[in-house]
């Protein structure tokens, strides 16, 4: 069974007058526990009313929330506006998932643990007491695969945490929207970006670009690439659906799949999740079906 580790930020996204738990090391980790995962999550929510009803949410997804930290600072909140279904975000700062620490002894019993894949990205990191646990987890941690999801948000990023992101990835996530920021922190030229990334970081094995209804792509150091296309459905909202990618696409890795198989299931599910409101839905059964579950 995989067994991922969640670094980052758990928010409520807040849509006019519905909101739904989420944040992307949340919904990554809340999609592989719907496939059939484990997951830990590291972050830290408010004494608030959102931050007990976050944790009653977490409970109820079957998360393990061993490190999720309880912070003086409001939980997280990401104000949403949808155009043509596309998300834009407002951030409260600081929120708590700014307020994210972790003790030696947690670090060391973290360091004795091994876990499948650790995510991780920019945003949790835009504050220096969080990004400075995440790079004190990084530094020790075990684990097959690190993901760095790039997840640029407004200003709440800079090269350098991008350079430092990639140092330590195995497998990077970004969007064609990104990828003029990643190739400047690297020092490199959008043209032929995957094999210089590769050349410059040594431990990185495989690079996903998603160009929304344009598709999917993973690129694999030795020159091969896996394609997956969008398949037309009624799109309800996006939020999450680039989650649900990343886990799918790390749960069937995991399972020894090959990246073309695990890449399209990985585009299946998040065809699926366009079409819900939630971040996390339940998935149906011609979904479960289709994905061999």
């Amino acid at each position: 069974m995989m067994r991922a580790l969640s670094f980052g930020e758990i928010l409520w996204d807040v849509n006019g007058g519905s909101k739904t738990l989420g944040g992307a090391p949340l919904n990554v980790a809340g999609h592989i526990i719907r496939l059939g995962g484990r997951a830990v999550i590291i972050s830290a929510l408010g004494r608030d009313e959102y931050g007990k009803q976050a944790m009653n949410r977490l409970a109820m997804l079957g998360a393990d929330v061993t490190f999720v930290h309880i912070s003086d600072y409001a939980t997280g909140v990401a104000e949403i506006r949808l155009e043509a279904g596309i998300p834009s975000y407002t951030f409260n700062d600081p929120a708590a998932w700014d307020d994210i620490l972790l003790s030696p002894q947690e670090l060391e019993r973290l360091k004795r643990e091994h876990f499948d894949a650790v995510i991780y990205g920019t945003l949790a990191s835009r504050h220096e007491r969080t990004r400075s646990a995440l790079f004190s987890l990084l530094e020790c941690i075990d684990a097959d695969e690190f993901f760095f999801d790039v997840n640029l948000r407004l200003s709440f990023w800079t090269p350098e945490l991008i350079r430092q992101g990639l140092e330590r990835a195995t497998v990077l996530k970004m969007s064609d929207e990104e990828v003029s920021a990643v190739a400047r922190a690297a020092g490199v030229q959008e043209d032929g970006l995957p094999d210089q990334l590769f050349d410059c970081f040594p431990a990185l094995g495989k690079i996903i670009l998603t160009k929304g209804k344009s598709g999917s792509f993973c690129y694999e150091r030795g020159g091969r690439c896996a394609a997956a296309g969008c398949a037309k459905v009624k799109v309800v909202s996006t939020v999450g659906a680039g989650d649900s990618l990343s886990a799918a696409f790390l749960y069937f890795c995991s399972l020894h799949q090959d990246t073309q198989t695990a890449l399209e299931k990985a585009s299946l599910v998040a065809d699926y999740v366009v079409t819900k409101e939630a971040a996390i839905p339940e998935y149906d059964e011609d979904l479960r079906r289709a994905l061999g579950l």
